[in-house]
């Protein structure tokens, strides 16, 4: 186990250390599975922290993927999506197949409607990646689409990456859609609930780079969105039934939980790097939250059952 997580700025340096290919762009790009070697075939890979979006859509074999907290056998005609902020990790690769899209913030960003993507896309705010099996009719159409962005990104269409952006939008809307078929009881009225969940998990985003030196809190959040907190949480509090300082909270707690889970730091060290005032405090909420000490919660971790 690492001492801490692999934090890749770009694809170019996570491909460096994870296949024998290269990216066709360092903040765009779209690989086949079967292309990518299983160099983790036999063995668990490494967990790392990916400044990118992933979408992997699988038509073939199988592989066990790990999403911060929860592990996922993934088989064919699997769609997952996975954030910057999630702690990743690979393993028992056996003969996969299908497309796996990258892109990273600054791709979406550079264009002025992207601020507002993810907003709009709940798979991509949830706490422990998502999973989703489409039906046969969008299993074709998503393929189609990707098919489609692969030879375009590897042509020399002097436009290709503006059109690929639009492409993408097209993409997720239809990602959109097998979600809900899995998810039929999400509402597309809860925009005060994407806009928080944007805002706290670009907080740990900007920690993972080292950007950030507040600790998380309400307040935070809140001055974020140009809310006051009180209106906030009452608005979090009729969409989720979950006060806002709740759901800070869990969301804190999943990170120190990941992070005790994937890694070597030391108690004080998750302490240190989550802004807790000092390890007592951090055990303390960390009691209070998940019900045991944050020692007994990594030896459960490692011996489980």
């Amino acid at each position: 186990m690492q001492k801490q997580v692999t934090y890749y700025e770009n694809l170019v340096d996570s491909f460096k250390h994870t296949s024998s290919i290269e990216p066709t762009s360092p903040h765009l790009d779209i690989q086949k599975f079967e292309e990518i070697p299983n160099l983790i075939q036999d063995s668990a890979g490494n967990p790392f922290r990916l400044n990118a979006f992933v979408i992997g859509f699988v038509t073939g074999g199988n592989f066990k993927l790990s999403i911060s907290n929860e592990a996922y056998d993934i088989s064919a005609n699997q769609l997952y999506f996975t954030s910057p902020w999630h702690i990743r990790q690979y393993s028992n690769v056996r003969d996969w197949k299908g497309y796996i899209l990258f892109f990273t913030p600054d791709f979406i960003f550079q264009y002025p409607q992207g601020e507002y993507i993810f907003r709009e896309f709940r798979f991509f705010h949830t706490e422990n990646g998502m999973v989703v099996h489409p039906d046969q009719a969008k299993q074709e159409l998503l393929r189609s689409h990707l098919d489609n962005m692969y030879v375009l990104l590897r042509s020399d269409h002097p436009e290709k990456m503006k059109m690929l952006f639009h492409y993408i939008n097209i993409f997720l809307y239809e990602c959109k859609a097998a979600f809900s078929q899995n998810n039929p009881q999400t509402s597309t009225k809860d925009t005060t609930l994407n806009n928080f969940l944007h805002s706290l998990n670009n907080y740990f985003i900007e920690l993972n780079k080292g950007n950030m030196d507040k600790a998380l809190t309400l307040k935070y959040v809140a001055n974020e969105m140009h809310l006051h907190p009180t209106y906030l949480s009452n608005l979090l509090k009729q969409q989720t039934g979950k006060t806002a300082a709740q759901l800070v909270r869990e969301r804190l707690v999943l990170e120190a939980q990941s992070l005790l889970k994937n890694t070597d730091m030391t108690v004080a060290e998750v302490a240190y790097y989550l802004h807790f005032k000092d390890n007592s405090n951090f055990a303390k909420f960390f009691r209070h939250q998940v019900g045991v000490s944050p020692s007994d919660y990594r030896e459960q971790a490692k011996n489980p059952g």
